[in-house]
C-alpha cells in the first residue's frame, strides 16, 4: 500500500462531520502505539534550504513537499522542496531570488494536476510578498501576483482553495487600516480581490490558513493586540469578532482553526495561559465561549506555533516550538475525553529542535512534519514519528463546501517530479 493514499495535509478546509484533519480516500487504521519513535527522514543545508516553517503534503506515491524559509542556492531566499520518506532524499525543486518572491513561511496546496501553490512573506515587484505556482511536469516557478502593500502583504499563511481553483488566503498587512486581509486570488487571471480588511478592532495581523464552514463562511486568528478568533460571511462581507484572547486564556495564536462535528473550534495559542507558555482552546462560535484545553507549562512544552491535527477517537496532536526535556520543543497529544497531556517526544537539537508547524498523518497513522533547527547542520529537519497512538479516520468525511477540492483532493496526484 503506498503511504500517501491517506497522508492528511491538514490544511482543513470545512466544518465537518468530524475533527477534520485531512482529505483522503479508503478506510484505514492504526494499531495502538506503546512508545512513540522518531526517525529524522532529511536535514536541510544551505544549498537545499534552511528553516522549513510549514507543514508538509504529500503525492500518491508517499513523497512529501514544503517550503524552506531561507537558503537554496546563491539566492538564499527559500525553497519549495520535495523529500522521499524512504530513502530520505531531499531535492530543491525551486527557488526564490527576490523578484519572485522571499522568504515563505506557509505551507503548500496542489491542484488536479499537481501544480502546487503557496505564499511567500517578502519579495515580488513591490517586496510586500507574492502568491506563486510550481508546475507540476516543469516545476518551472510563477509568480501569480505580487502584492503591493494596499491590497495586502506580507503573508504568512497558507492558502485552501474552491472548488473552482479560486484561492483564500491572509495577510499581515495592507487594507484600509494597513492591519491586513482576506483575498481571494483567481489563479488564471490574477485577479486578486480584498474580501475584507482588519482594523484592529475586530483583530490585526493574520498568520494563519482558514477553514469554511458548509455555507462557505470563513473562519481564522489574528496575531496582534493579543490576538482574536474572527469569522467572516462571504454574503454580507461581515467580518466579526468571535473571541478575544486576554493573555490570561492564551495570547497570539499562530496557528489555524480545527473544527468538530458540532462546529466547536480547537486552536492553540503561541503564548498566555496559566504559565504564559501558551494554550489549546476551544471556541463555541454560536455562543463565543473560549475554555482553555491546555496551558504549556515548559516540561510538557511551550510556545506552539503549528496547526492541531485530530483522530478518529478525537484525540488533538500537535508540536511546540519550545519546551520538553531539551527545551527545544515536543510534539504532543491531547485527550479530550480526559483532558490528559501526553509528550510524544521530546527534540534533542540532533534529531531536530524548534518545529513550528503542525503535523500530517499517512495511512498507517504514523505523523510527519518538519523542525526549524537541528539536524545534521542546525538548519531543520523533516521528522517521521511512528508508535503514537493516531487512529486514522475510518470514512473520512466530505468537505462540505469543498474548498478543500483543489488543496486537498490533488494531494494525492502530484506528478513525479
Amino acid at each position: 500500500m503506498k503511504t500517501t493514499r491517506s497522508i492528511r495535509t491538514m490544511h482543513s478546509l470545512a466544518i465537518c462531520a468530524l475533527l477534520i484533519t485531512a482529505v483522503a480516500t479508503g478506510i484505514f487504521f492504526a494499531s495502538p502505539a506503546c512508545a512513540a519513535n522518531l526517525t529524522t527522514l532529511a536535514s536541510f543545508n544551505y544549498a537545499s534550504g534552511v528553516h522549513p516553517s510549514a507543514g508538509l503534503i504529500a503525492d500518491s506515491d508517499g513523497s512529501l513537499y514544503g517550503t524552506a524559509l531561507d537558503g537554496g542556492g546563491p539566492n538564499i531566499y527559500g525553497t519549495v522542496f520535495k523529500v522521499n520518506p524512504t530513502t530520505g532524499a531531499l531535492v530543491t525543486l525551486a527557488s526564490f531570488n527576490g523578484a519572485n518572491g522571499q522568504t515563505t513561511l506557509g505551507g503548500l496546496i496542489a491542484d488536479a494536476h499537481g501544480n502546487l501553490y503557496g505564499t511567500t512573506r517578502r519579495g515580488g515587484a513591490n517586496g510586500y510578498g507574492t502568491v506563486f505556482k510550481i508546475d507540476s511536469v516543469t516545476n518551472a516557478l510563477a509568480t501569480l501576483i505580487s502584492f503591493n502593500g494596499d491590497n495586502g502583504g506580507f503573508s504568512r499563511a497558507g492558502l485552501i482553495a474552491d472548488a473552482d481553483g479560486n484561492l483564500y488566503g491572509t495577510t499581515s498587512v495592507g487594507g484600509t487600516s494597513n492591519d491586513g486581509t482576506i483575498f481571494k486570488l483567481d489563479p488564471v487571471t490574477g485577479i486578486l480581490t480584498t474580501l475584507a480588511s482588519f482594523d484592529g478592532v475586530i483583530g490585526r495581523d493574520p498568520r494563519a490558513r482558514l477553514i469554511a464552514d458548509s455555507v462557505g463562511n470563513l473562519y481564522g486568528t489574528t496575531y496582534g493586540a493579543v490576538g482574536a478568533v474572527f469569522k467572516f460571511n462571504p454574503v454580507t462581507n461581515a467580518l466579526t469578532k468571535l473571541a478575544q484572547f486576554d493573555v490570561h486564556n492564551g495570547e497570539q495564536p499562530s496557528a489555524g482553526l480545527i473544527a468538530d462535528a458540532d462546529g466547536n473550534l480547537y486552536g492553540t495559542t503561541a503564548y498566555g495561559g496559566a504559565s504564559n507558555g501558551g494554550t489549546v482552546f476551544k471556541l463555541n462560535p454560536a455562543t463565543g465561549d473560549l475554555t482553555t484545553l491546555v496551558s504549556f507549562a515548559g516540561a510538557n512544552g511551550r510556545i506552539p506555533f503549528g496547526d492541531l491535527i485530530a483522530d478518529a477517537n478525537g484525540n488533538l496532536y500537535g508540536t511546540t516550538s519550545y519546551g520538553g526535556a531539551s527545551d527545544l520543543g515536543t510534539v504532543f497529544k491531547l485527550d479530550l475525553a480526559t483532558g490528559a497531556l501526553t509528550t510524544l517526544t521530546s527534540f534533542n537539537g540532533v534529531n531536530g529542535a524548534n518545529p513550528y508547524a503542525g503535523l500530517v498523518a499517512d495511512a498507517d497513522g504514523n505523523l510527519y512534519s518538519t523542525t526549524g533547527f537541528g539536524g545534521e547542520f542546525d538548519a531543520g529537519t523533516v521528522f517521521k514519528l511512528t508508535d503514537t497512538g493516531f487512529v486514522v479516520p475510518a470514512v473520512p468525511e466530505p468537505m462540505s463546501l469543498s474548498l478543500l477540492a483543489l488543496g486537498g483532493a490533488a494531494v494525492v496526484r502530484r506528478r513525479r517530479a
